[in-house]
């Protein structure tokens, strides 16, 4: 009897990880689709890119943006970072993004 209660709490606890692994893929991959989303609506509108941040409706993530003038190429370098607090705990997605000059 011992061993087999050994044995179950093994596996709920692998049920456990499992579900909190997956619950954490799935937050990752949003936090991701909103810095894409994000990058391109800013690309937009070159001559507005400046740095900045929100928080997506009804939602746990917040993004910040920070934008440098790219020296000598005539662009702007753009870090935007997604935070959110997940179920391994805070987390944060940074992509970086080089924005050309339409009109060089």
């Amino acid at each position: 009897m011992v061993v087999l209660a050994i044995a179950l709490l093994v596996l709920a606890g692998v049920v456990l990880s499992t579900t909190m692994l997956m619950a954490h893929t799935i937050d990752k991959e949003k936090a991701v689709d909103l810095a894409v989303e994000k990058l391109e609506a800013l690309e937009a509108d070159y001559d507005e890119i400046n740095d900045g941040s929100e928080e997506p409706d009804n939602s746990k993530y917040q993004l910040l943006w920070t934008v440098k003038d790219a020296v000598g190429t005539g662009g702007k370098e753009v870090t935007l970072r997604v935070r959110w607090k997940g179920v391994l705990g805070s987390r944060e997605v940074t992509l970086d993004r080089f924005v050309a000059d339409p009109e060089p």
